[in-house]
């Protein structure tokens, strides 16, 4: 397929209606766009997020965003791809030159897009080994129809709340990842969204992988740089018989960023997958994670973390439906707020009547480190079916004084030991995180935000 190119004659002033959306069609469906136009799904999409309510509660305690009040000012759609000129190993260059973090682990090859366009180099497009598919969504909806069949929009439920609707009418951009049959691939395959403060872009992300059986793979979804972008996608991943994958996001993007996603997973028998979410940046960040165990085997696990300070929003939810069993799942959530941050989980854990001998554990653990933070944890569980074992815990609570003195006794300044207890209260969390390389960059990116909470404290 030709290469598109983002320029001003396919830039379009967003606003979530009928007129903008017919204004995207008529670009998607130019010869070499950035994205596929389904002009039916993308209509009913719209439809379902003009008619369905805003999710989660209303503003109260301090949480001040109404979902169904948002404003969309500013902000431009577009798609495309652009080629770019080569730069440091790792670092895709820009032309206005802003300055981009590299990627911090190795990778066995990936995509990187600035806003919604797509830069075809210097990241390479496609993994080292060739059996492995790492393809924009576009090419492999025209290079690997059989292996979409079945799975594209179908995995996540895109009609379940507005802002997933919102993402599938929309799309500008996104991602296929496929891992044959007993393919292991040992280093991460990395898709990267960045954003400069040049202009402030609606996206849309759509992110499928796909593994075969006895496939094994690490996937790292990034989201960084400068900027107001409002950032909406939707992320499937099917895990074949015996499959593992671990699927990792780290969200860096700027402190004014807003960012909306619904990431769900489908496990074949004795499959298994291992969601770890590190939201680290953004003024709101709105997460739905979901995991169906459909067949006998399958495991579900989730880590997440999040640290909200200034007046950042993170709300997240998270949800395992065992359907038969014996299946087993394990989320584990650290969350701290300094400030006036705002917090917000929600973990669902439903047993069907078919889902004998299952196994589920959630277990939820929020820091408050300013008086003005606040943070709402909200487990729950839904069993129907005898022969189980279910557990969920939520604490929500402040620094320990005695933990604190005690340290303090040993030599060790306030600030120090703050910012230390706090560092090990997320560490069972980050060790989950797959491989040295990627639990260090967390590590080094919590330290920073608790250091500038320990100078306010």
């Amino acid at each position: 397929m030709p290469s598109g190119t983002a320029d001003l004659a396919t830039l379009i002033p967003f606003a979530p209606d009928a007129p903008t959306l017919e204004r995207a069609l008529a670009i998607l469906a130019q010869e070499g766009s950035g994205s596929f136009a389904d002009a039916t799904l993308r209509r009913e999409g719209l439809e379902l997020f003009a008619a369905l309510p805003p999710p989660g509660a209303r503003p109260r305690r301090g949480w001040r965003y109404d979902y169904g009040k948002l404003v969309y000012d500013d902000l431009v759609w577009t798609t495309g791809r652009r080629r770019q000129m080569a730069a440091a190993p790792g670092v895709p260059g820009t032309d206005d030159g802003s300055d981009l973090p590299a990627l911090a682990t190795d990778n066995a090859g990936g995509l990187f897009h600035l806003g919604a366009t797509l830069l075809e180099a210097p990241v390479s497009s496609g993994a080292d080994d060739p059996r492995v598919v790492v393809l924009p969504l576009t090419d492999a909806r025209r290079l690997h129809p059989d292996l979409l069949a079945g799975m594209l929009h179908e995995i996540a439920d895109w009609r379940a709340d507005r802002f997933s609707a919102l993402a599938a009418a929309f799309e500008n951009c996104g991602a296929f990842v496929y891992v044959p049959d007993g393919v292991v691939v040992d280093a991460p395959i990395q898709l990267v969204w960045a954003n400069t403060p040049a202009r402030d872009e609606a996206v849309f992300p759509h992110v499928l992988v796909m593994l075969g059986a006895g496939a094994r793979a690490t996937v790292i979804e990034r989201h960084v740089g400068g900027g107001d972008p409002f950032v909406c996608g939707l992320v499937e991943v099917h895990a074949g018989e015996r499959a593992q994958l671990d699927y990792v996001t780290v969200q860096q993007a700027s402190e004014g960023a807003r960012l909306f996603f619904r990431r769900a997973a489908r496990c074949a028998r004795d499959a298994q997958v291992r969601w770890n979410l590190a939201e680290l940046g953004g003024a709101l960040a709105r997460t739905v994670l979901d995991t169906r165990l459909h067949a006998v085997g399958g495991r579900g696990e989730t880590a997440a973390l999040f640290f909200t300070t200034g007046f950042a929003h993170v709300d997240l939810t998270t949800g395992t439906e065992h359907v038969v069993g014996p299946t087993t799942s394990n989320t584990a959530v650290r969350s701290a707020a300094n400030d006036r941050g705002q917090g917000r989980y929600v973990g669902n854990i439903v047993i069907r009547p078919h889902a004998h001998g299952s196994d589920a554990t959630l277990r939820d653990d929020a820091l408050l480190l300013s008086a003005h933070a606040h943070i709402d944890a909200v487990p729950a569980l839904e069993i129907a079916s005898n022969d189980v074992k279910a557990f969920h815990g939520a604490t929500v609570g402040s620094l320990d004084e005695d933990a604190l003195f005690y340290v303090s006794s040993r030599g060790i300044a306030r600030n120090e030991a703050l910012r230390m207890i706090t560092l090990g209260f997320f560490e069972p969390v980050i060790t989950r995180f797959p491989g040295e390389a990627l639990r260090d960059e967390i590590r080094t990116a919590l330290d920073a935000k608790i250091d500038a909470a320990t100078e306010t404290a």
